[in-house]
């Protein structure tokens, strides 16, 4: 039914739309595609040009609605700010930074159509190309179980023999970490029908998989974490209210220390002797011994100061990201590991207020559009999100696209269909009293 009325009502535009979903469709498989650092941007540039035009001239003003939103403005003021930087010889322009924006523009234009069979369409389209990555990562892992951390090197001589559209490296797995809580929440807030469950449970599972045969420490880390997070949102009101929350600080205060004692419980339970490494890795990080020892933890601590120490010589605007090419060890200023103190370095205040607002009124706005379940849940992926580019790098187009365009789409598809069905139940049930 929906599809006969969106083909109804786009009937007279068709040349238009079908175009442009289809624009939209490549846009976001290129955005998650862990081989797209190897193509041309310019065919990922004229692609996203011509969507904006067809998209333009299908729905006029909501187009324009959408792009001149305050809030959209304040996310084109990135790449300006980027190209303000390179003009005056402070950094180099990153031209996928001046792309990032079209998936917050994509969210809201979809979002903006009375008729949800497009996002329908492209979450399908993306979520089923994710899964695919996910495969084709398992698989790929079992023939080599380094190749996902093999693929962080940014050296693309180093990395393209590896590199396949189907084979995930570390933006793939911490972007996979927030899908994966979301599916989490998916499964425990919205009780989706026995077969949907048995679906979103395998996709989960698969996550997870992906997750654990990675070896990233911290991803494993999260994932738990989180998911045990986003299945704790307070219920409605009332004094049992109080009683719940009450018990579930208390058991925190039991759960929480003794957390590491599963990971290590994990690890001598498993034969892989990767894997024992990598979960009594975690163990320590939870128990907060090795964090300086017998982990790259301690090597990060080092490298998140290092940045730190750069960004009070220049607190503004930064020493700017032209350093890389100039000095033999760029390590030895900037340490390249988390977002948020290598930005600092990098852009100073100046950039890092801008960079920081953006990711945060963009959350806000979309928070607002979901239920009250969808809300707790996008807040924990939010915070997740944090948690990983303060640890890690991670401002790329697989974590902006999960976290706001694909887990946004999903929250709003699913929260709408399940009121529907809420809906449709209390319709049925009052004509049955009746």
């Amino acid at each position: 039914m929906e599809q006969s009325a969106y083909i109804c009502e786009n009937r007279g535009y068709s040349f238009l739309r079908v175009p442009r979903e289809f624009c939209a469709a490549f846009v976001l498989l290129w955005g998650i595609n862990p081989e797209s650092f190897l193509y041309n941007w310019a065919l990922y540039a004229g692609v996203v040009v011509l969507w904006a035009g067809f998209a333009m001239m299908s729905e006029w003003k909501k187009f324009w609605q959408t792009t001149l939103h305050p809030a959209m403005l304040l996310s084109f003021g990135w790449p300006v700010l980027m190209a303000v930087y390179a003009a005056a010889g402070h950094a180099e322009f990153p031209f996928h930074h001046l792309l990032m924006p079209i998936f917050y523009l994509m969210f809201w234009y979809y979002f903006s159509l009375d008729n949800r069979f497009a996002m329908k369409l492209l979450s399908f389209l993306t979520v089923s190309y994710y899964i695919l990555i996910n495969l084709g990562t398992v698989y790929a892992l079992r023939q080599n179980p380094n190749v996902s951390r093999l693929l962080a090197n940014g050296n693309p001589e180093l990395t393209a023999p590896l590199a396949s559209p189907f084979t995930g490296g570390y933006q793939h797995i911490y972007s996979l970490t927030m899908f994966t809580v979301a599916v989490v929440g998916i499964i425990w807030y919205y009780r989706p029908k026995l077969f949907e469950t048995i679906g979103w449970g395998i996709v989960l599972l698969l996550g997870l998989l992906v997750i654990v045969m990675s070896n990233y420490s911290f991803a494993i880390l999260f994932v738990f974490a989180f998911s045990i997070l986003a299945m704790c949102r307070p219920p409605k009101s009332g004094g049992v209210t109080t009683a719940v929350i009450l018990f579930c600080f208390l058991a925190a205060l039991v759960i929480v220390p003794n957390l590491y004692r599963i990971f290590y419980f994990i690890a001598e339970n498993t034969d892989n002797l990767k894997l024992q490494l990598r979960f009594m890795e975690v163990g320590n990080l939870l128990k907060g011994t090795g964090i300086t020892q017998g982990s790259d933890a301690g090597t990060r601590v080092v490298l998140y100061t290092t940045s730190l120490k750069t960004w009070l010589t220049a607190p503004l605007f930064g020493v700017g990201d032209l350093i890389l090419k100039t000095m033999e060890n760029p390590r030895e200023l900037i340490g390249g590991h988390s977002i948020v103190c290598d930005y600092l370095a990098y852009y100073g205040l100046v950039g890092s207020l801008l960079f920081h607002s953006i990711l945060i009124v963009n959350f806000a706005r979309i928070e607002k559009r979901l239920d009250r379940r969808g809300r707790f849940l996008y807040l924990s992926i939010f915070v997740l999100y944090y948690a990983q580019i303060t640890v890690n790098a991670g401002y790329n187009e697989p974590l902006i696209e999960i976290l706001f365009f694909v887990v946004p789409s999903l929250l709003i598809l699913i929260g709408e269909h399940t009121a529907s069905r809420q809906e449709q139940n209390k319709e049925f049930y009052s004509k049955y009293i009746r």
